[in-house]
């Protein structure tokens, strides 16, 4: 690769504590030297772990990237909730717990919530309602009917004994979650089904994107690299996508650089996706169309031969 070229590929992150993701974007566009850089999902500022930035053309893949799995290991208190529903907002809700509650009441309450499920976005969250960001209104003190959104929670358990102090008790847990999966609101969801007040106390996401907190290397550590170091920890995109290949001939390449629609092309292993090669450099991601039984394009990374 030649000197402060532009760099394409992933680089996994392991985000501190007390950065939002978009302090972490900024921070290694200023290291690879490029301003085409972006995040496969985000985490909040308490939140440490698994934090995928794209560079270069894998920024196309982002929606792909936050669209896979991601598994987190937390603690989950009983007793009290925030606004925020997590350590970073006021108390707005106690009960002290004077009867714990049992193992088997606490582990039923969280099989309850394994599966489809319908999840209230937080009022302090991201999710826009008529033009504004929830936590916009929630600052501003207005109350405003929050969206509903449906997630999957592939295997969400408890991972460590109960203990009880204070009149709360608390836990230890890991769960893989869907896109759209609002993971605070879990704890708040597992209090509900007990009928008691909840919060996430602790939280790392220790898989992201396909990408586990194993591949990840700390911030820090990152941003102290030399260039030629800091490439031996980019993943190229042809190793992020796991879908079929084919090598295009002379002709096929022609076509898809000039974003035709085969309709030649047979389904490979179930997938409605291929990844398409020339000369062994993968250009383009054809998707197929089943209503109009053809391919057409997805991604482009390069028209060029």
């Amino acid at each position: 690769m030649v000197k402060n070229s532009i760099i394409d590929g992933i680089i996994v992150v392991n985000k501190p504590r007390g950065l939002t993701s978009f302090d972490v974007v900024s921070r290694i566009r200023r290291v690879v030297g490029q301003k085409r850089v972006g995040h496969a999902g985000t985490l909040d500022p308490n939140v440490d772990g698994v934090l995928v930035i794209a560079l270069g053309k894998a920024t196309k893949l982002i929606d792909e990237l936050q669209a896979r799995p991601k598994r987190y290991i937390g603690s989950i208190t009983l007793g009290f909730a925030t606004e925020t529903e997590d350590l970073d907002g006021e108390i707005i809700a106690q009960q002290a717990i004077e009867k714990p509650y049992t193992d088997e009441a606490i582990d039923n309450a969280i099989v309850q919530l394994n599966g489809d499920i319908k999840q209230i976005a937080p009022m302090f969250s991201a999710v826009k309602v008529n033009g504004k960001r929830l936590y916009e209104y929630a600052r501003a003190g207005e109350v405003i009917e929050r969206p509903v959104r449906d997630a999957f929670i592939y295997d969400y358990h408890r991972t460590s004994p109960i203990t009880y102090q204070n009149a709360q008790q608390q836990f230890d847990f890991v769960a893989k979650v869907s896109k759209g999966t609002y993971i605070r609101t879990l704890a708040v969801d597992t209090g509900r089904q007990l009928g008691v007040p909840a919060t996430m106390t602790s939280l790392t996401r220790i898989m992201g994107s396909g990408m586990s907190i194993d591949q990840a290397t700390d911030l820090q550590d990152i941003l102290v690299l030399e260039r030629e170091s800091l490439l031996k920890l980019i993943i190229p995109i042809k190793d992020i996508l796991t879908w079929p290949t084919k090598e295009l001939s002379d002709d096929e390449w022609f076509a898809v650089k000039n974003g035709q629609k085969i309709s030649e092309w047979a389904i490979i292993d179930d997938s409605a996706y291929l990844q398409l090669t020339y000369h062994g450099d993968l250009k383009a991601v054809y998707a197929y169309n089943n209503e109009k039984s053809l391919w057409q394009s997805r991604y482009v990374f390069t028209n060029e031969s």
